[in-house]
């Protein structure tokens, strides 16, 4: 019971980390809408391109450690510095990357500031994420927590005081800056106080081994990434390619990227899920086959039963939520948060699927999953951004993050075991439609007003036509109540 208390509080710890970034990320999204409108775009950009390029400083380097210090303890301090060493070089490519694309765009200066500042900003970031790997592998997650926690604080809330006080871009990327300097001090100082200190030698021939052991993770990072990153860098390249302006890719790039951070926030909570869910559903495949089925079927229904509502209350309310957050400027934006919305129904769907395949040891099959989502999205992102823009990167997203589920779910099917289909999707979507009649026929209740009565139709109609039942109740409580 112990072990699994700690893996569900380390869960919980990184779920805390990530959604606070997303949430924070949100936040400040906001005031930067709110105070520098026709710079927001740029600021995406940045960050967008950024998180593309330094793909090169990850490298999976990060899952492996976790992977072989988490076994044996006493590799650490070594693996610690040959780490650093490696994503010193990787990062240091990244760096003259961005530089190239830099020279051959030639943007206006403050748009050349501004990425290469988060493009320093983001070395820095995995800088700290070598040492969160020592601590996770120490299973020591919630210094993660803390860290995290404290860098979010400092940036976003000074960022916000200088948006207030009236300072540009350039001092908000400084800010972001200070943050991921402060985030590598404090995680270097927890992890030396706490977990070991890094060794004084680099071990060269060992760290070039260590590259080429990570490769089978880099590819998973690849497409992981690309698929949250690409978009919006696509937008803004081909709309400049196209002969359009900067100030148009600039537009299109914030409209794209402020209806992303709100939805991604929704499409977090089953990730987090998913990560508590993986210790549960090992242990179950490997007791029980049918109990981790039963399990499986139980959480996707319930889950996509959650999801669903969200996502078509999204689809109706799309302009009211936009103008509760943003100015009316950004309003375009509500046609790309209409399309986004819909993965948030195929990623509460789609919770456990991956935790299903990596207990029967068929993770390879979640990397092809990734890669045919991220062919898809790069196909259509070519294909639609030049027609549609910021929409075409959306309907992209959306498509590829359908195929990445269908495909996951095909495998878990066809390899491990079936979920009953019908049980997961018919009821909820009965009274999702009935939910939907109510707003359509009072499109003018204002955002709250629908959503409360929204919510009240669908569960209503959830519990009329017996969604969730008592056997599924009783069944939920055995597993729960097991000695886990």
């Amino acid at each position: 019971m112990g072990l699994v208390r700690n893996v569900a509080r380390n869960s919980l710890a990184l779920g805390t980390v990530q959604i606070a970034g997303q949430i924070s990320t949100f936040i400040l999204s906001i005031f930067l809408a709110s105070y520098l409108p026709d710079q927001y775009g740029t600021y995406t950009y940045a960050f967008s391109l950024s998180a593309l390029v330094f793909i090169l400083a990850d490298f999976g380097l990060g899952f492996q450690m976790v992977v072989e210090v988490a076994p044996d303890h006493r590799r650490a301090s070594q693996h610690l510095t040959n780490t650093i060493f490696l994503r010193g070089i990787l990062g240091a490519a990244a760096l003259a990357v961005m530089l190239v694309i830099v020279a051959v765009d030639r943007p206006p200066a403050v748009v050349t500031f501004a990425i290469m500042i988060v493009a320093l900003s983001t070395a820095f970031n995995w800088i700290t994420m070598t040492f969160n790997s020592i601590l996770t592998a120490f299973e020591s997650m919630h210094y993660v927590m803390y860290t995290n926690l404290v860098e979010r604080m400092f940036t976003v809330s000074t960022a916000i005081l200088m948006l207030v006080m009236g300072f540009g871009l350039e001092v908000v990327v400084l800010v972001v800056l200070a943050g991921s300097i402060l985030n590598v001090a404090l995680s270097y100082l927890i992890t030396t106080k706490y977990v070991c200190v890094p060794a004084r030698r680099v071990k060269v021939g060992e760290a070039f081994r260590q590259l080429r052991r990570a490769t089978p993770y880099a590819t998973a990072g690849v497409l992981q990434t690309s698929l949250y990153s690409l978009n919006a860098v696509l937008v803004w390249q081909i709309i400049v390619r196209a002969g359009g302006t900067l100030d148009m890719a600039s537009e299109a790039t914030g409209y794209y990227n402020l209806a992303f951070n709100m939805v991604v926030v929704l499409v977090s909570v089953p990730t987090v899920l998913m990560n508590a869910l993986l210790p549960v559903i090992s242990r179950l495949y490997h007791s029980s086959t049918d109990l981790a089925k039963l399990t499986q079927q139980k959480t996707m229904k319930y889950m996509f039963a959650l999801g669903l509502p969200i996502t078509v209350g999204g689809l109706f309310l799309a302009e009211d939520i936009v103008l509760l957050f943003y100015p009316e400027v950004f309003l375009p934006s509500a046609a790309v948060f209409r399309v986004l919305i819909l993965s948030v129904a195929v990623s509460f769907f789609g919770v456990g699927i991956g935790s299903v395949l990596a207990s029967a040891s068929l993770i390879r099959l979640n990397t092809l999953a990734s890669g045919a989502g991220a062919l898809v999205n790069v196909v259509l992102c070519l294909v639609l951004i030049p027609m549609f823009q910021e929409v075409g990167a959306a309907i992209a997203f959306t498509a590829a993050f359908f195929s990445i589920s269908a495909t996951a779910l095909y495998f878990m099917n066809t390899r491990v075991f079936r979920v009953n289909l019908a049980d997961i999707l018919l009821k909820p979507l009965v009274a999702v439609s009935g939910m939907a009649l109510v707003l359509l026929s009072l499109p003018d209740l204002g955002l709250f007003l629908s959503i409360g009565l929204g919510a009240v139709v669908y569960f209503a109609l959830l519990f009329a036509v017996r969604a969730i039942d008592k056997e599924d109740r009783d069944i939920l409580a055995r597993i729960l109540n097991k000695d886990t």
